[in-house]
């Protein structure tokens, strides 16, 4: 695929609807939604569907970029969940958000696609700011950003409500200055 990222064994692909029927089984574990608004994908054609959207990137009605990405281990030859952003093209800011399959929490795989992405978001699009936004419960996604340098800035009670309850968050930011400088993690 064009526009791959390697960083150590980690791969980014641009995410395409071809990616479904490889991630399909990777991205089916309920473990990984458990802390968003989002159901695992109930067959691969509708991951294929969804795939297909998001490889189109935003409407235009919309004042934002799209990058999302397949991540694939080269090491072990497998495809392990996915990675994006939203640039916020006034602000030069980006939300960051991933999906790994549980078994490959707590490898550094995340912290390897975040830094990755990270980078080709300055390089290439002038991204000045990152944000976080992460349900309060989710404390291994805590734990990722703050190793990464990411900072707490925000709390919003009740910001959503899914799978029968209210979901608090916390929003975390870094500068682009924090990674360009070599973060110490």
């Amino acid at each position: 695929m064009r526009d791959e990222h390697v960083f150590n064994t980690l791969k980014l692909e641009p995410l395409q609807k071809e990616h479904a029927s490889r991630l399909f089984e990777v991205l089916k574990d309920p473990k990984i939604y458990t802390y968003i608004p989002e159901e695992p994908p109930k067959s691969e054609k509708s991951l294929i569907d969804k795939f297909d959207f998001l490889s189109h990137g935003a409407p235009e009605h919309l004042s934002e970029l799209w990058f999302n990405y397949a991540l694939f281990d080269n090491e072990i030859s497998k495809y392990i969940g996915t990675i994006q952003a939203t640039i916020f093209q006034n602000s030069n800011k980006a939300s960051i958000a991933y999906l790994l399959n549980p078994i490959y929490w707590g490898k550094g795989y995340a912290t390897q696609a975040l830094r990755l992405m990270i980078s080709k978001l300055i390089e290439e699009h002038g991204v000045v700011k990152f944000e976080a936004c992460i349900d309060a419960r989710n404390t291994k996604s805590i734990e990722l950003v703050k190793r990464l340098g990411f900072k707490y800035t925000a709390f919003e009670k009740n910001a959503d409500f899914f799978k029968g309850e209210s979901s608090d968050e916390y929003t975390y930011t870094a500068s682009s200055d924090s990674f360009s400088q070599g973060n110490p993690n």
